[in-house]
């Protein structure tokens, strides 16, 4: 195991070899906030869900955190790279249907070692998208990196 990271170009199984740092650096940030903080999704590394793939795309996709703070409240779906899968660009809209409201909005934070994490509306992600072009992976997986500048 030379990446305690990972890197999209593995296997999801070995993916879950490693740690999951944008995860850490999200609540690491959110602590120094002083957010309140509630885990809503997965957690792929520590109490994986026996077949999981068989699941709904929704509920496979719930966001990972709900976190709060005198009066603003945010969903949030953390990313450790810009690489957005298409099938999850395609489900966008139903997330924000699904988990996003006037008040506590679906929110994708970008945490990368060393910076600031990068916050941006799940509307936002969606042109982000759009001005990308396609890559694959050698799984056959198509994705966009997006830029989140």
């Amino acid at each position: 195991m030379n990446n305690i990271n990972g890197n999209g170009f593995e296997s999801y199984n070995d993916r879950q070899n490693h740690i999951n740092i944008a995860e850490l650096l999200f609540v690491k940030w959110a602590e120094e906030k002083n957010y309140k903080i509630n885990r809503i999704g997965f957690d792929e590394k520590n109490n994986s869900v026996n077949d999981f793939f068989k699941l709904n795309p929704i509920l496979r996709n719930l966001p990972d955190f709900v976190i709060s703070k005198d009066d603003k409240c945010f969903i949030i779906n953390v990313k450790g790279t810009a690489n957005i899968k298409k099938k999850e660009y395609d489900l966008i809209p139903k997330f924000i249907e699904c988990f996003s409201s006037d008040k506590c909005p679906l929110i994708y934070a970008f945490c990368f070692q060393n910076k600031t994490p990068i916050f941006k509306k799940a509307n936002d992600i969606i042109k982000l998208f759009e001005n990308s072009t396609d890559k694959i992976w050698n799984d056959g997986v198509i994705y966009r990196n997006i830029y989140l500048k």
